[in-house]
C-alpha cells in the first residue's frame, strides 16, 4: 500500500493561487487501497477527500481531516496522479472514490475536474460520490458518477438533516444505494417511518453499518445491526477499514 499523497496537517498553506487556474479544495489524497464501506465494499479505490461538509455529526471520524485543506490546481492533483502511476491504475479498475466531509459543496469544479481528466486522458475512472443528502445534485454530475454512496443523517449523528425532496430526487437514480449508521433499534424505527413508510427509497437500496469508530466497538455493535439487518430483509456492511486498519486515517 502506498502512503497517503495529500495528508491534511503536511499541506503547505499556498498564499496565492490563480484564480484562472481551476482548483479544488483538498484535504486528504490517497490511492493503493479498498472501499470499506457501503454497495463496494472491498474493491480497490483511491480516494479525494474534499474540504468541508455541511453538517458536524458527533460520531464523524473524519471531522479533524475535513476541516482542513488547500487548493490544489487540477494540473497538480494530476501531476500527483501521474506520480504514483494512478492513471494507469484507474485504467485498470481502481475506484476514484470523491468524499468528505461533502463533496457536493464542490460540485461545479467536480464537474469541472472530471472533464478535465477525460480530456486530458482520454477516459472516465470508475466514480463513486459520497453523499450526506443535504444538497441536491444537479444532473451534469449525475452523468459522470457511476455509484451514489448516500448516508442520511439520523437523529443519532446529533444532526436535524432530513431533507425528502433531495432524497427523493436521490433515490431515483439507478445506481444509488442508503448507508445507515446504526446506534441503537431506534435507528430502524426512524428508517422505517421517516425513508420506507413515506416511499423515499427502496427497502432494496438499504444498507446498514454499525456505528464504530476502531474495532472493539465494531466487535460490540455488529451483532445488533446484522440482527436488525436480517430481520428486516436488507443489507449489511462492516467497516472494513476498521477491521484492517482500526481508527488509522490515510488508508
Amino acid at each position: 500500500m502506498s502512503l497517503p499523497i495529500i495528508k491534511s496537517n503536511p499541506i503547505i498553506a499556498r498564499d496565492f493561487v490563480s484564480k484562472e487556474q481551476p482548483c479544488l479544495n483538498i484535504s486528504e489524497f490517497f490511492c493503493d487501497t479498498i472501499q470499506g464501506e457501503g454497495i463496494n465494499i472491498g474493491s480497490p479505490a483511491a480516494f479525494l477527500r474534499l474540504q468541508g461538509c455541511t453538517l458536524n455529526c458527533k460520531y464523524c471520524d473524519t471531522s479533524p481531516i475535513w476541516k482542513k485543506g488547500n487548493p490544489y490546481p487540477f494540473e497538480e492533483l494530476f501531476q500527483l496522479m501521474e506520480g504514483v502511476d494512478l492513471i494507469t491504475k484507474f485504467g485498470n479498475g481502481q475506484y476514484l472514490v470523491l468524499t468528505g466531509g461533502s463533496p457536493l459543496l464542490q460540485e461545479y469544479n467536480l464537474n469541472l475536474f472530471i472533464i478535465s481528466f477525460i480530456s486530458k486522458y482520454g477516459f472516465k475512472p470508475y466514480i463513486e460520490i459520497e453523499n450526506e443528502c443535504v444538497l441536491s445534485p444537479h444532473w451534469e454530475i449525475t452523468e459522470f458518477v457511476d455509484c451514489w454512496n448516500n448516508s442520511p443523517k439520523l437523529k443519532s449523528s446529533g444532526n436535524e438533516a432530513y431533507y425528502p425532496a433531495v432524497i427523493k430526487k436521490t433515490a431515483s437514480l439507478d445506481n444509488s444505494w442508503f448507508k445507515f449508521v446504526i446506534s441503537s433499534e431506534q435507528d430502524w424505527i426512524e428508517i422505517y417511518n421517516n425513508y420506507l413508510i413515506s416511499d423515499l427509497i427502496n427497502k432494496e437500496q438499504i444498507i446498514l453499518m454499525p456505528l464504530a469508530s476502531n474495532l472493539r466497538q465494531l466487535e460490540k455493535a455488529r451483532p445488533l445491526v446484522v440482527e436488525l439487518a436480517i430481520k428486516n430483509n436488507v443489507k449489511y456492511c462492516t467497516r472494513e477499514h476498521v477491521v484492517l486498519w482500526g481508527s488509522q486515517t490515510g488508508v
